[in-house]
């Protein structure tokens, strides 16, 4: 979820992701490399415009979070409203130019998968919110 539906042309915006084990069982999620998640701001025709990807070589060995019942994970993220890198300090890229005035919203993509698993979660995505 973002703090607001609309931001003035500069303003920070914050990005709040929250997961929860609703289950009755712990499971193990593993991931894929460095990161729990993969956000991205989309455009009103869905293109991609920002994400906080990381693009560095996995380490040697698995990540992997024990969720009990009932866990939650909260997590906040803060962008500039810049094309590109989301958090320029995880990437190699510069952060891009501002983005011009319109609507957006973010889309969240879970990387963590319990072992044996080939079931993916559905991406969540926030409402739409302007920048004016």
């Amino acid at each position: 979820m973002t703090d607001r539906p609309v931001y003035a042309v500069g303003e920070t915006v914050r990005i709040t992701v929250t997961a929860t084990n609703a289950g009755t069982r712990w499971a193990v999620h593993h991931y894929p490399g460095w990161q729990r998640y993969v956000l991205s701001v989309r455009d009103e025709l869905s293109r991609e415009v920002a994400t906080d990807a990381v693009r560095r070589p996995a380490p040697d060995t698995a990540f992997q979070d024990r969720w009990l019942p009932g866990q939650m994970l909260i997590l906040a993220t803060y962008w500039g409203q810049q094309e590109g890198a989301i958090v320029p300090a995880w990437s190699d890229d510069p952060p891009g130019p501002r983005l011009a005035p319109g609507r957006y919203r973010i889309r969240c993509t879970w990387r963590g998968r319990e072992p044996g698993s080939y079931a993916e979660l559905a991406d969540a995505w926030t409402p739409w919110f302007e920048i004016v």
